[in-house]
């Protein structure tokens, strides 16, 4: 599975961003200088849908940047 690459979808999904225009150390501040509570609470939700888990709050506050959530995806998905 290529987390990278399923995080950069979410993502852009949730910022409504090309994929390809998320790179593969892009900080999550400089995709969208604007994240509210409301799109990051998406992304969360997209994250905790394709784990189909609930993620600790304390992986949620390490989050940085694109591989940061690539990491977060890749420890808690049930293969």
């Amino acid at each position: 599975m290529d987390y990278l690459l399923k995080a950069k979808q979410i993502l852009a999904g949730c910022l409504s961003v090309p994929v390809d225009s998320i790179s593969d150390d892009g900080q999550l501040e400089q995709l969208s200088p604007t994240i509210d509570s409301v799109v990051f609470a998406n992304i969360m939700m997209e994250v905790e849908n394709f784990v189909q888990k609930e993620i600790d709050v304390t992986e949620w506050l390490e989050l940085g940047s694109v591989k940061d959530l690539a990491g977060i995806l890749e420890k808690n998905h049930r293969q």
